[in-house]
């Protein structure tokens, strides 16, 4: 199957390929002795720390330019599922991350999964953190790009993609996403042997019709 005729899977960065929020938390209760756990995080770092918008620009910066990122632990157990999806699928990467981290986040990908995507794409919603910026959505981008299907952790991007026709996978088992209620073309998977049940099965139906 050429490259050009393989179905596209948008993959989300933060919290699907790394554990992000977990790298967060430990930063900032390091940082500025906070107390916080993976399940207090929250986009929405303003609401998280209870700090007003100043402050978490601030932090922000501060986080940007310690380049937390970088340290953030891959999920192992991705990898083998990815290798064996590239057979069948086109893996690009969309993710909400700033501009202001582009080189590590590119840096970061090709140390943990070189040779696997063949596009990355940054939204750059935080490029200017503004109060609205955690209401953005990847449905646009996803459009764009002409994605099949998307994983992701967050509800908001997987409910605005299934909206304009793409199929989405809301990843893992986190307090933001643990109490969601599935839309159509959505399906909740807990880990990534799952995200590989759920291609395998989609296969069978495409070559049941003859696609």
């Amino acid at each position: 199957m050429s490259t050009k005729s393989k179905p596209v899977i948008a993959i989300d960065v933060d919290d699907v390929l790394a554990d992000s929020a977990q790298g967060f938390v430990e930063f900032s209760n390091q940082r500025w002795g906070t107390h916080l756990t993976v399940e207090d995080y929250d986009e929405r770092w303003s609401k998280m720390w209870g700090v007003d918008i100043e402050e978490e620009r601030r932090r922000a910066h501060v986080i940007y330019n310690a380049k937390v990122v970088k340290g953030f632990k891959h999920f192992e157990e991705a990898i083998p599922v990815l290798t064996r999806l590239k057979s069948h699928y086109k893996l690009v990467i969309t993710t909400s991350r700033s501009k202001f981290v582009e080189k590590e986040t590119l840096e970061w990908l090709n140390t943990h999964y070189a040779g696997i995507f063949e596009a990355i794409y940054l939204s750059g919603f935080y490029d200017e953190l503004k109060e609205h910026s955690h209401k953005q959505t990847k449905a646009e981008l996803c459009q764009k790009i002409g994605a099949n299907y998307l994983i992701d952790d967050h509800p908001k991007h997987c409910f605005a993609a299934s909206e304009v026709g793409v199929k989405c996978l809301l990843f893992g088992d986190y307090s933001w996403n643990r109490n969601t209620s599935i839309a159509n073309n959505m399906k909740k998977v807990l880990n990534w042997k799952e995200v590989e049940k759920f291609f395998d099965e989609e296969r069978k139906k495409l070559q049941k019709q003859g696609k």
